[in-house]
């Protein structure tokens, strides 16, 4: 049996889930629910790595999440990411020193997130090859990633990344700093 429903009533069902063609504020406010609000460096997982095994450093090892405005992370994001190295300049209230390296990263396509995306972590997981004879030895670095969407906005984390392990030292005076524009 056939259910007619009057147009009257389907219209107004319809009128109460979508905007009306010219409420862009309210398109808006729903696509900003899906956007990410802030993207996070995973401290715990990301790390200078020796990528061959050989025990040498030879890049990084960066877990990126992307976190919404309802606090949920695991979202894939569309646009560019900058990651820089620097060095870390301790003491200070401007702990980033000299940039020592830049890599840029499309997610653009369906091939780049694919290479990037881990399904399991719901997390970018990225390895950055570094040349250990450009970057003067440290024990601590700075490490700066910028997401830029192609809506026009920008986010931004930042972290302390030690090259090996210290069980003797803290973390020190470096905070984490997130931050979007």
């Amino acid at each position: 049996m056939i259910s007619i429903v009057p147009l009257g009533l389907l219209a107004m069902s319809c009128a109460t889930m979508t905007p009306l063609p010219g409420d862009e504020a309210a398109r808006q406010r729903m696509l900003a629910l899906l956007l990410p609000r802030r993207i996070e460096i995973v401290e715990p997982f990301t790390r200078v790595k020796s990528f061959d095994d050989d025990g040498t450093p030879d890049g990084i090892e960066l877990l990126l999440q992307a976190v919404n405005s309802l606090d949920d992370p695991g979202l894939m994001v569309i646009g560019t990411l900058r990651v820089e190295l620097y060095e870390y300049v301790p003491a200070s209230g401007l702990p980033r020193g000299r940039r020592l390296e830049q890599w840029d990263v499309e997610l653009v396509s369906d091939d780049q997130q694919r290479k990037y995306w881990n399904q399991l972590t719901q997390m970018y997981e990225l390895r950055l090859g570094v040349d250990p004879k450009r970057i003067p030895s440290a024990d601590r670095y700075v490490l700066l990633v910028t997401y830029d969407s192609p809506f026009g906005d920008r986010l931004t984390d930042e972290y302390m990344i030690q090259s090996r392990a210290s069980t003797s030292e803290p973390r020190g005076g470096l905070s984490r700093k997130a931050a979007s524009n």
